[in-house]
C-alpha cells in the first residue's frame, strides 16, 4: 500500500511539473506542445503549467533591424551620458577657475593679446622670407635667362627659403585657428558662467 501511494505521489508530481509551450504560427494559429514546437523557434511563446496558467512569457528573438536599433539606442544613451558628465566636469572646472565675469574677460584678453603678438611676429618673419625669396628668384633668373644652370648655392638657399615660407604659412594658419578657437571658447565659458549663476 505504501508503495502504491508513493507511485501515485510521483505520478502526481510529474503531472504537476508538466509544461506546455504555445505560440502563434506564421498563419496566426495557436500551436502547442509538451516541447517547444518548431513553429515557435523564431517566435515569442508562452510556457503553461498543468493547470493551463502562463508561468513564463518568452519574447520573440530580435530581428537584425531590431538589434541594430537597440544597439543604436544604447550608443545614443551612452553618448548622451558622456556628454552630461563632460558638461558637469567643465562646469566644475569653470566655477573653480573663475569667481567673476571680469576674471574670465581678463583671462581672455591676455590670451588673445599673446596670440596676436605671436601672429604679428610670424607675419613679419613671413614678409622677410618673402623678400629673400624674391631676391633669390631674381638671382636665379639671371642665370636661367642666359641658358645657364643656377649655381647650387643660390638654388639651395632658394629651396630652403621656399620651405621656410611653407612652414611659417602653416604655422600662421594654425595660430589663426587657435585665436578664433580661443575667442569662441572664452565666449562659451562666459555664457555658461552666466547661466550657472542664474540657476537657483
Amino acid at each position: 500500500m505504501t508503495g502504491g501511494l508513493f507511485a501515485l505521489g510521483l505520478l502526481h508530481a510529474s503531472c504537476t511539473e508538466a509544461r506546455v509551450f504555445c505560440c502563434k504560427d506564421a498563419r496566426g494559429q495557436q500551436v502547442c506542445g509538451d516541447t517547444l514546437p518548431p513553429a515557435c523557434a523564431d517566435r515569442g511563446y508562452r510556457e503553461l503549467n498543468s493547470q493551463g496558467a502562463t508561468v513564463r512569457q518568452i519574447e520573440a528573438p530580435m530581428t537584425e533591424d531590431q538589434r541594430a536599433r537597440r544597439d543604436a539606442d544604447a550608443k545614443r544613451q551612452a553618448d548622451e551620458e558622456r556628454a552630461r558628465q563632460e558638461l558637469r566636469r567643465r562646469d566644475t572646472t569653470l566655477l573653480n577657475t573663475y569667481t567673476s565675469e571680469k576674471e574670465i574677460m581678463s583671462a581672455r584678453d591676455r590670451r588673445v593679446a599673446d596670440l596676436e603678438e605671436l601672429l604679428a611676429r610670424l607675419r613679419e618673419q613671413q614678409g622677410t622670407l618673402a623678400e629673400r625669396r624674391k631676391k633669390l628668384e631674381e638671382d636665379a633668373a639671371r642665370f636661367t635667362g642666359q641658358g645657364k644652370r643656377v649655381p647650387s648655392g643660390i638654388q639651395d638657399r632658394l629651396d630652403t627659403t621656399r620651405e621656410d615660407l611653407r612652414q611659417i604659412g602653416e604655422n600662421i594658419a594654425f595660430k589663426e585657428r587657435d585665436l578664433a578657437d580661443t575667442r569662441k571658447r572664452f565666449e562659451d565659458d562666459l555664457k555658461r558662467f552666466r547661466e550657472l549663476h542664474k540657476q537657483p
